[in-house]
């Protein structure tokens, strides 16, 4: 019995972890010949201990690389820049995943599910369905969980009608309002004086490639941004260190305020391009973008698009 490792991308997020945790579950109930494993690639988020601790389930484990020829599972992920240290060397045999298909390449013919919903613990939701496995309070849990933070509660653009349908469906498993579940999935990250800055750069953090400049894009979700504020020449100075000492052509920083709905922009190294792509200038700081709430939608594709 093979023992295969089901892990979602580095600094991960919430929807990272718990794609990953439902996703290995749900291939141990459906295949007896192997044995899967969810790992994590970076510290667990606050929100996803919290609903761990609350079901009284264990955290996937942490590592830092894999083995020559081991065999994995991507969840939330298919580019390489996002992917666990080793990966050029190892098996991949599946990927679930609701981004744009990057730069992963096999060898042999994958399994590769990738829908453009909110979430991918959307679209494990619908697996669980697709293989007519009773989805528990715990999992349903978990997976309402990251649906809400990766659509910031249904407000991103990203959200669907798919989204939607499947939080009602979770939500009443659970018992609870989606509303209420959802903003007290995000208080449970602390307040915002309580995290460091390189926290606030790193908790979800990813890198691109943008016709050829790597570039690293994170953002921090908060319910007070006018705090927040008050730190940016801090964050601004973390943002710009970054940039520097990993050599990211550029380094872009969302504050996303998921109340007011929209996000601080702060940028570091060569901005040209993304003044460009947004008709924007950081000449005066860190710009404000109303409405915007997705990286993934409203961020990275337009720098895809842009970048030709």
């Amino acid at each position: 019995m093979a023992q295969i490792l089901v892990m979602g991308h580095l600094n991960p997020d919430n929807d990272a972890i718990m794609s990953a945790y439902t996703f290995a579950q749900l291939k141990n109930m459906t295949d007896s010949e192997n044995e899967y494993k969810a790992v994590r690639l970076g510290p667990l988020p606050a929100e996803s201990a919290m609903i761990f601790e609350e079901n009284g389930l264990t955290p996937p484990e942490l590592i830092d690389h894999v083995e020559e020829g081991q065999k994995v599972i991507l969840t939330d992920h298919n580019e390489l820049g996002q992917a666990v240290k080793g990966i050029e060397n190892a098996e991949v045999i599946e990927v679930i995943d609701h981004h744009r298909i990057a730069d992963l390449s096999t060898a042999a013919p994958i399994t590769f599910i990738n829908m453009p919903w909110g979430s991918t613990c959307t679209v494990v939701a619908h697996l669980y369905d697709y293989y007519g496995i009773a989805l528990d309070k715990a999992t349903a849990s978990c997976l309402l969980s990251a649906m809400l933070t990766d659509t910031v509660i249904l407000k991103s653009p990203t959200a669907t009608d798919i989204d939607r349908k499947t939080v009602e469906k979770l939500a009443g498993i659970i018992g609870e309002d989606y509303t209420k579940f959802g903003m007290r999935v995000f208080k449970s990250r602390g307040g915002d004086d309580d995290v460091t800055a390189e926290e606030i750069c790193t908790r979800d953090s990813k890198e691109f490639n943008f016709g050829g400049k790597k570039v690293w894009i994170a953002q921090y979700e908060t319910i007070d941004l006018e705090g927040l504020r008050a730190r940016t020449a801090e964050i601004t100075g973390e943002v710009q260190k970054i940039q520097k000492e990993k050599g990211y052509d550029a380094a872009l920083m969302l504050l996303t305020d998921i109340l007011v709905e929209g996000s601080d922009f702060i940028a570091a190294g060569d901005v040209a391009f993304i003044e460009d792509a947004f008709g924007i200038s950081f000449a005066e700081g860190p710009v404000w973008m109303p409405g915007v709430l997705s990286r993934k939608k409203q961020v990275a594709a337009k720098l895809i698009e842009y970048a030709g």
